[in-house]
């Protein structure tokens, strides 16, 4: 199937969070044993020393409410992330989160900057093989 329209979508949606969607480079990364899809926006990636900041975009084909930190009262489908990451010890700071339903209709923005959750993706993990795939491309 292809995803290039549902991503010719979110980039617009991202236009207010980020310049670079303009010129938006999604690249999928892995899927994991339920369908779920993990995409990484290249061209967003910025890198100081052993921090990378970076956009990520999941697919869900069943509903992922669980993903989100807080509730929403409609099925969400899909997120969009970003995400800053120490490469050195493998820790993720959860900083954006846009979700989406079935039809890539926004359902509700998340902010939390420098107070986003806090993490270390289990190894074999698709978070992690996101996580490995940013920190390894030069």
């Amino acid at each position: 199937m292809n995803h290039l329209p549902k991503l010719l979508i979110l980039t617009a949606t991202l236009l207010p969070y980020s310049p670079a969607a303009l010129a938006a480079e999604w690249v999928s990364v892995t899927t994991n044993a339920v369908g779920d899809r993990f995409f990484i926006d290249k061209s967003t990636i910025q890198r100081t020393d052993t921090t990378v900041r970076y956009w990520e975009y999941r697919e869900f084909p069943q509903p992922n409410n669980a993903f989100l930190e807080e509730t929403v009262d409609q099925p969400v489908h899909g997120v969009v992330l970003n995400w800053s990451a120490d490469c050195t010890n493998k820790m993720q700071r959860l900083r954006q989160v846009t979700a989406y339903d079935k039809t890539r209709k926004v359902i509700r923005r998340f902010s939390y900057g420098e107070t986003g959750s806090l993490a270390q993706p289990r190894s074999g993990s698709s978070s992690s093989s996101v996580l490995n795939y940013i920190c390894d491309l030069k």
